[in-house]
């Protein structure tokens, strides 16, 4: 592929394979690859809950304890705090790699198509992960034991779902409304296969 693009983004809900497309991708173009999720960790690392209350919500109570007494409407609004609070951050490293620093694939799941789609940063583009809402409540069934299996387990999967599930739709409706590429997946593709869409996508994006 003759590149035109030094930074892809992909975004979607929590669950979707966005990490593993990211590395395979950027194994195939050449690029580096970023996870925006670990720069998260380092913004909790760096600040406190005074200046930065978002990052420390989960922190500060325990994954179990925040996934089993917030409601899913709680979990889509403390993430939406996370989203405004990284975004200045995440502008900047993506500003960073086209001037300087490189080609980057960047994932993360609070990327937002319409954000991205009013950048005005040359050489950027996206890709937008959108499954199988059974396949995605299946998927994160098996990664329930990520919490421990604590006696709540199925209420935990509940307000996790309702948050990822908001945000599958959400991603799917903005990138459609804002004309950027939508990888449409089952949940039961093989990595390969994802990859080699991603690429037809990123071809057809940049014509």
């Amino acid at each position: 592929m003759d590149l035109d693009f030094t930074v892809v983004l992909i975004g979607g809900p929590p669950g979707a394979g966005k990490t593993t497309l990211g590395r395979n991708l950027a194994a195939r173009l050449g690029f580096a690859s970023l996870t925006v999720d670990d720069l998260v960790t380092v913004g909790r690392i760096l600040t406190d809950e005074v200046s930065h209350p978002a990052f420390h919500k989960i922190a500060r109570v325990g994954a179990t304890a925040y996934y089993t007494n917030n409601p899913g409407e709680r979990l889509v609004a403390d993430s939406i705090e996370v989203e405004e609070a990284m975004w200045p951050a995440v502008e900047r490293v993506i500003a960073s790699h086209v001037a300087t620093k490189g080609p980057i694939v960047m994932d993360w799941w609070l990327l937002s198509p319409r954000k991205i789609a009013a950048l005005a940063i040359p050489k950027v583009r996206s890709l937008w992960l959108n499954i199988d809402s059974v396949a995605l409540t299946e998927r994160e069934r098996r990664n329930v034991g990520f919490f421990g299996e604590p006696p709540g387990s199925e209420q935990i999967l509940s307000n996790f779902m309702y948050r990822s599930l908001w945000r599958n739709d959400l991603v799917a409706s903005q990138a459609a409304e804002s004309g950027l590429p939508i990888v449409q997946l089952r949940g039961d593709e093989p990595p390969h296969d994802v990859v080699e869409r991603a690429l037809e996508l990123l071809e057809l994006d940049r014509r």
